[in-house]
């Protein structure tokens, strides 16, 4: 049995506010609608709101600038990797695996904007799969550093999770948020989809 002190979670209530106004998606959301697609209280929400608004980032729920919005987001605080693999053929074994998943980093920028080679597969796993996810990628290969690396973070982080490729990726958002997080090469992936995307 793994010690369960080894999970530390990440995610706030900010980020799933930040994820429901930079979804493109949605368009101009009321308060009570970021409450409810975030589970977060109505008051708290508008705190954030009103907080955003004094920043001169957003207005009524629009945003004015979205670039400043996503290195606002990445300034807090991201989840660090879970566990470390080091596996033969990644793509194979994942593809194979029977637990909800959503990629992000490097392999999820490849198959979305096609500027980094997939050296690493990052991915956000639901806490209670974790035993089954280290079972079956220690029976796929070696626990330690290497080229898959699971993350646990709050479950908002699956908002908007969508396809790409057969694949299951994050949102837009939180890939980009993500990438700017990992700075160097990443941080310019990032820049380059949110210009792509947002035209920030």
């Amino acid at each position: 049995m793994l010690d369960k002190n080894i999970f530390r979670y990440f995610g706030s209530k900010q980020e799933r506010i930040y994820r429901v106004l930079l979804s493109q998606k949605i368009r101009n959301p009321s308060g009570y609608k970021i409450s409810k697609l975030t589970e977060v209280s109505y008051p708290y929400v508008h705190t954030i709101l009103d907080e955003l608004e004094r920043k001169g980032i957003v207005k009524d729920r629009q945003i004015l600038d979205s670039k400043k919005l996503f290195h606002y987001w990445a300034d807090h605080r991201g989840p660090d990797y879970l566990r470390e693999y080091n596996i033969q053929n990644p793509k194979e074994i994942l593809k194979n695996a029977r637990m909800d998943y959503a990629f992000t980093g490097y392999f999820a920028e490849n198959l979305t904007g096609g500027y980094l080679f997939p050296r690493y597969y990052e991915l956000y796993i639901k806490d209670y799969d974790y035993e089954k996810w280290h079972k079956y990628l220690t029976n796929s290969g070696y626990l330690g550093k290497g080229n898959v690396k699971i993350y646990c973070s709050d479950h908002h982080v699956f908002f908007e999770k969508h396809s790409v490729d057969d694949w299951p990726v994050v949102s837009i958002q939180q890939l980009i948020v993500d990438l700017i997080r990992e700075g160097a090469e990443c941080g310019e992936a990032g820049e380059r989809l949110m210009k792509m995307m947002y035209h920030a």
